[in-house]
């Protein structure tokens, strides 16, 4: 199996220069910028505003993780060279850019790095994305399996001017297309889709903004899914952005219920090329 860069590597990440290119896309900074790794905040961030002591559908206390299906190494202390690529979407909370990466030096254990994406919080949005970062931890043992393997939270302050907070990135797995709109789902997706959801229940997280757009595949030639820790299978599809996730110490069942009903119609809805919002 060849030497992928594990999870926990990156000590840092450089975001190399760059330019507006020929359609006014900002490819990176004109000078490189040194942002540095952190660690997010506690769980407890997420924590469901809702829980409640006494209530019959609460527990006291969130399950045990169980442990991730992947070795994790001790932290190598390496730092990514990062140049932006094409910009691929932009959310209420940050733009995901394709990326070219490098380890010009201290790559000892030669590790190889997979094809990779950035997501970078907007002006006045970092609360969001360490959030997200939180979430991200959270999910460790779903990392490549549910949801796409993470690299690192990192950032950087910047006060040449007004500092209005901190450039924030997270460094993440690269995944593949979303559904087709008007098009069946492929064989097993609405399975797979399904599954991961309940995997997430079993962690007691909440993603928040389920939606077509959250859904992608996992890349061809890209890095190899990892077998769920829950049903041991592999999945072909991955949830993505969980700025909005939550946790909550309801039981399982009332965690399902919150996915079923919502779930069923976004993925009913997209063979009719129609997705299902959350506000709608």
């Amino acid at each position: 199996m060849e030497n992928y860069l594990p999870i926990n590597a990156l000590s840092a990440a450089i975001l190399v220069s760059g330019k507006i290119d020929s359609k006014e896309q900002w490819t990176g900074p004109k000078i490189p910028v040194v942002l540095y790794r952190q660690d997010p905040p506690p769980a407890n961030i997420l924590d469901d505003a809702y829980t409640r002591e006494g209530d019959p559908d609460y527990t006291d206390s969130y399950p045990p993780c169980p442990s991730p299906l992947f070795e994790i190494p001790s932290p190598a202390g390496l730092t990514l060279h990062i140049s932006l690529g094409k910009l691929i979407s932009e959310g209420r909370t940050g733009m995901i850019y394709e990326c070219e990466c490098a380890i010009p030096h201290g790559n000892e254990m030669d590790y190889k790095i997979p094809p990779m994406v950035i997501k970078i919080a907007k002006q006045f949005r970092t609360k969001d994305i360490t959030k997200e970062a939180t979430a991200y931890e959270c999910m460790t043992c779903i990392q490549g399996s549910v949801v796409p393997r993470c690299y690192g939270f990192f950032q950087a302050r910047m006060f040449d001017y007004f500092d209005f907070g901190p450039v924030s990135l997270l460094v993440l797995e690269k995944l593949g297309n979303l559904f087709e709109l008007g098009e069946p789902l492929p064989n097993g997706a609405m399975t797979d889709m399904k599954d991961a959801c309940s995997d997430l229940m079993n962690l007691r997280i909440i993603h928040g903004d389920l939606r077509w757009a959250n859904m992608l595949s996992v890349l061809e030639g890209g890095l190899p899914s990892l077998p769920s820790p829950f049903t041991g299978k592999t999945y072909g599809w991955r949830l993505i952005d969980f700025d909005r996730a939550e946790r909550t110490t309801q039981n399982l069942p009332c965690v399902q219920r919150s996915y079923d009903e919502y779930l069923n119609r976004v993925l009913e809805s997209i063979p009719w090329g129609d997705p299902v919002e959350p506000w709608d």
